[in-house]
């Protein structure tokens, strides 16, 4: 399970003052705390109105001066994806391409120029998916334009686009069908989720995020955006990879156990 750390988004509050500020040591010890607790990737979001593309570059250094790990570059500006990609020190994950033209065309040539891995959100004209046949339909248009552009399906994470459970009950249902179906008919391909989304609104987010991202996983979600100093999600990672197979031996489960990390915080 590939986890990419969550928490240096500027659409939340304290992250988004700090970035204003340009408080580095801030963001910094973030990103340690993130790395620490797991984390094989960092999301970096430069959401900041106005002055997305200056953050998000500044962002991306001072965090790799405090983190020797790849990053998840994250905006809605093409511009800011563009600039800050030449940046990066490992190879990044581009969040996100979406099935939109304006967005699809803007970013293909800076793909083919880079060459990072790409998220493709199944994200369309007319908006968010509402059901399993539309996710899955996206992400097949999505996978053959982006192919066809020369990208290999190892480089591709599809995110089936999570929405909130407390928007409509058949949402969660229908994101977990469409992981298990896209996983299916594209053989190589990942899939990825901002599993967090699932609760917002909701209370005892975390709870839900936990249970969620099981599910998730045993449909054949192999990479997701969610907090890794969440202590009880990473047990429950380590747990559900050592019984779907996905950790030869439990070698990785054994491992967390007798580095301590499969002990609950006390209450």
């Amino acid at each position: 399970m590939w986890i990419i750390g969550e928490l240096i988004n500027c659409t939340r509050k304290k992250v988004g003052a700090a970035a204003q500020a340009r408080d580095a040591v801030q963001i910094q010890e973030i990103a340690r705390k993130e790395v620490q607790a797991g984390a094989d990737m960092l999301d970096v979001n430069g959401g900041l109105p106005g002055q997305e593309a200056e953050t998000l570059s500044w962002l991306v250094n001072i965090v790799q001066q405090a983190a020797d790990i790849p990053l998840c570059l994250d905006s809605a500006d093409p511009e800011a994806l563009r600039i800050a990609i030449p940046l990066c020190k490992h190879r990044p994950l581009l969040n996100s391409i979406t099935d939109e033209p304006a967005r699809l065309e803007a970013l293909l040539p800076v793909v083919k120029e880079h060459r990072p891995k790409v998220i493709a959100l199944c994200m369309s004209a007319a908006g968010p998916p509402m059901g399993v046949e539309d996710r899955v339909a996206t992400a097949g248009r999505l996978i053959e334009r982006l192919t066809g552009e020369g990208v290999v399906l190892d480089d591709i994470y599809v995110d089936a686009c999570v929405l909130p459970a407390s928007t409509g009950a058949e949402h969660s249902k229908a994101l977990v069908d469409a992981v298990g179906k896209i996983v299916s008919r594209y053989p190589g391909v990942h899939c990825s989720a901002g599993v967090s989304n699932v609760s917002f609104g909701l209370p005892q987010r975390k709870l839900l995020n936990q249970v969620y991202l099981t599910l998730l996983m045993a449909h054949g979600l192999d990479a997701a955006i969610v907090d890794p100093c969440d202590r009880q999600l990473m047990m429950n990672i380590r747990a559900a990879e050592a019984l779907l197979g996905r950790d030869e031996m439990c070698m990785n489960y054994l491992r967390a156990f007798r580095e301590g990390k499969l002990e609950p915080l006390a209450a």
